[in-house]
């Protein structure tokens, strides 16, 4: 380590490591600005390296609000920080986590004992936030999204998936957010077609979005989709409740739509998937879709598919 004093990034990623180790490094290391720990055992609250910019501690469980109110009071360069799976991370461990002001990426995802008091320290104080992984984070409700609203404008990457509490009024606080580009919310049973209209009519920059086991949303909503988003380049609707009509819609109206997942729509008919691939055939590059449903499309829209470089993924 001696000879390495100029080193700026390491990665120990699923090593075993002391505090001693830690030290070491961060002692002869003095330009050390990013360091990878994801699911290194051994990893404590231990921290000495204050010129920091990016910490990478993924499903390191030993992580406490302690080890947070030390990279909060040295680390205030930090930019980015992965806590994913990191069950010691808490509210009282986010407010203290909210004073590295200059925070452009944060992962929270499977941090389960987090709700919106933490997030709305972490809104009201990391303004310049651009992505916010909260994938799985039960203890996330509206409130939390409407503090992120209020706070956080230049947000461009969400995921919410699995947060389960989030409704359609979660929806329309997500919908003032005009520069988010890239949102996930698998799996949020709660939200309506009314919460997707308000989203789409409010996030016209929306390029990549996963409504996947979204099945609460009717065709009402989809046809507010295909017509606010027009930017949209990736979406997934698998397990969604859409018809033939809608889905014709989507894959119709979105001009710029280049990647498209279609999995386990069962309202849709094999004429559905047909006049959909039809209406999107000379622009599309990817698609997913059943495999029982290659033997029922006509050979003549999955060779005009191949012929324009298209790739069908068969699940």
């Amino acid at each position: 380590m001696r000879d390495l004093k100029n080193l700026e990034a390491i990665t120990m990623d699923g090593a075993r490591i002391s505090d001693s180790c830690f030290q070491t490094i961060s002692f002869n290391c003095k330009s050390l600005v990013e360091i990878g720990l994801s699911k290194c055992l051994g990893v404590t609250n231990t921290d000495s390296c204050r010129g920091l910019v990016c910490l990478k501690i993924e499903s390191c469980n030993m992580i406490t609000e302690k080890g947070l109110y030390q990279l909060g009071s040295f680390c205030l360069r930090l930019e980015e920080i992965d806590l994913t799976d990191c069950n010691g991370v808490n509210d009282k461990g986010l407010e203290y986590l909210s004073r590295c002001s200059e925070l452009l990426f944060l992962k929270l995802g499977l941090c389960e004992n987090i709700s919106d008091k933490g997030l709305f320290n972490i809104a009201s104080n990391c303004l310049r936030i651009q992505g916010l992984d909260l994938y799985k984070c039960s203890g996330i409700g509206d409130d939390g999204l409407a503090a992120l609203s209020n706070g956080c404008k230049k947000l461009k990457k969400l995921n919410l998936s699995y947060c389960v509490n989030v409704t359609d009024r979660g929806m329309e606080h997500i919908g003032s957010m005009e520069d988010l580009s890239d949102l996930e919310l698998r799996g949020l049973t709660k939200i309506t077609s009314a919460g997707l209209t308000a989203l789409a009519a409010g996030c016209k920059r929306l390029a990549d979005l996963d409504l996947k086991h979204c099945a609460k949303i009717d065709d009402s909503g989809f046809w507010a989709l295909a017509y606010y988003s027009q930017n949209l380049r990736q979406i997934n609707l698998s397990y969604c409740a859409l018809s033939d009509m809608a889905l014709c819609m989507v894959m119709g109206n979105m001009t710029r739509l280049q990647d498209a997942k279609l999995v386990h729509l069962t309202n849709c008919t094999r004429e559905g998937f047909e006049l959909a691939l039809r209406s999107c055939c000379m622009r599309i590059k990817k698609v997913k879709l059943l495999a029982p449903i290659r033997f029922l499309l006509s050979s003549e829209i999955l060779e005009t598919l191949h012929a324009a470089g298209c790739k069908i993924r068969w699940d």
